[in-house]
């Protein structure tokens, strides 16, 4: 945090400096040209079907707090400045959210961009700041990163939410380039939130590959807490219609709660750790490929192999977890309880099974006025999945009118089914 309000201190410093030669009209007009404004609304209305049964994961709905029916109302601006060496992105979030069974209304106000660079010549720069930062070749999970536990990627009007970085980026008449980057506090990741994982600062070098039809890339990263990461990916167009990309990790001492028999309290059968069996090497690969069809239309198909994930034994001691909620109702077994729940959906990894195929198809500017994708995701370990779909229609130049759809198919505990069954949101977005 130390770290981060230096940025924020370094950012004023800039800007009082801007602002110091502004001493006429002509000035005046020079500083405006130096910036560029956008800016959106979003509202929306959401209705969803979860789990909430005695002996769910959510139990009475105590867990993950969800809410048949919700609206929201986001304000979204987008500002940059940009002058000599000098660039400044600034995205404030002003989001109000309705919760209409409680006739509840909050609003949120946070940054999901707050960041600088300076470039010190054509080969190097230095950015620091609050954003996303992403890496990798998949559209759909990106095992190579280590700064993102979580995809946020389901529902793609949702906002992933941005952590707070320092990089050093080194670019060669070669094609490559060369980053250091330090991942200082956790931002607005709520991945970090008390009951959950503990933030260390992680340090990566990131290494990577521009060529005419491919790029490669390589990550290794080590946190405070002697998490070791190595990430890899790559992408070759084979031709105008064919790409192909892999996406992967070898993890050691990462985050992930996995289920155990016994609590440390002996007050509940089961508990869900971040512990000791999390000291071995995971390897996790994902392969994929795209076809564009001559008509418009492109496919993906991804397959995941996620080591990570749970095998039988440990899905078993999983949903063990979750069916014997119902015999703590009161005093601490009760809270404890509801502290192996919260883990349990919250496990730190998108996909808790090991094995995946991920499938889109979509096209965008169908006449000029829509864009479509639906996705279909399926495990091969539970036989569950997972169908949604995107519809974009720009009606005016600056409306469009959106809807996200969602649906999971199979068992009540399999890992696609165990918290949402459906969800549907329909919305605008006024363009400014």
């Amino acid at each position: 945090m130390k770290t981060f309000n230096t940025l924020f201190l370094g950012l004023f410093l800039i800007s009082l400096n801007v602002f110091s030669q502004i001493s006429d009209s002509k000035k005046k007009i020079s500083f405006f040209k130096d910036f560029s404004f956008s800016s959106d609304i979003m509202s929306f209305g959401r209705t969803m079907d979860y789990q909430n049964k005695i002996g769910s994961i959510n139990p009475e709905n105590r867990i993950a707090k969800l809410n048949e029916f919700d609206a929201g109302l986001y304000l979204r601006p987008s500002i940059k400045y940009r002058k000599n060496k000098f660039s400044i992105w600034m995205k404030p979030r002003l989001n109000t959210d309705f919760k209409i069974e409680d006739a509840d209304t909050q609003t949120e106000f946070y940054f999901q961009e707050l960041k600088l660079k300076w470039q010190i010549n054509n080969a190097l720069y230095i950015t620091g700041g609050r954003y996303v930062k992403q890496l990798g070749t998949s559209i759909f999970v990106n095992p190579s990163n280590p700064f993102l536990i979580s995809t946020g990627r389901l529902n793609p009007k949702l906002e992933v939410r941005p952590s707070d970085f320092v990089e050093l980026n080194l670019s060669t008449k070669k094609n490559w380039d060369f980053s250091l980057i330090a991942n200082v506090s956790k931002g607005e990741d709520p991945i970090y939130d008390p009951a959950f994982f503990k933030f260390n600062r992680e340090y990566a070098l990131i290494t990577e590959f521009y060529g005419g039809a491919e790029n490669l890339g390589a990550i290794f990263s080590i946190n405070e807490n002697k998490k070791y990461h190595f990430g890899f990916f790559g992408q070759k167009n084979i031709n105008d219609a064919v790409v192909v990309w892999i996406d992967g990790a070898l993890d050691y001492n990462m985050n992930r709660f996995y289920p155990i028999l016994g609590h440390h309290t002996d007050l509940l059968e089961y508990e869900m750790i971040n512990g000791e069996q999390n000291k071995e090497l995971f390897i996790t690969g994902l392969l994929g490929s795209s076809y564009t069809f001559s008509f418009g239309p492109t496919l993906y198909l991804e397959y995941l192999y996620n080591g990570k994930g749970y095998n039988k034994d440990k899905f078993d001691l999983y949903n063990q977890i979750i069916e014997t909620s119902v015999n703590y109702n009161f005093d601490i077994t009760r809270n404890l309880s509801d502290l192996n729940l919260g883990r349990a959906i919250n496990t730190g990894m998108p996909y808790i099974r090991r094995n995946y195929i991920f499938s889109q198809l979509g096209q965008n500017d169908v006449f000029g006025k829509l864009n479509y994708n639906v996705r279909y995701f399926y495990s091969f370990d539970d036989s569950s999945s997972q169908l949604s779909t995107l519809f974009e229609w720009n009606a005016l130049d600056n409306l469009e009118v959106y809807s996200v759809f969602l649906s999971n198919f199979g068992e009540t505990q399999s890992s696609f089914k165990k918290l949402i069954n459906y969800q549907l949101m329909v919305g605008l977005i006024w363009k400014l």
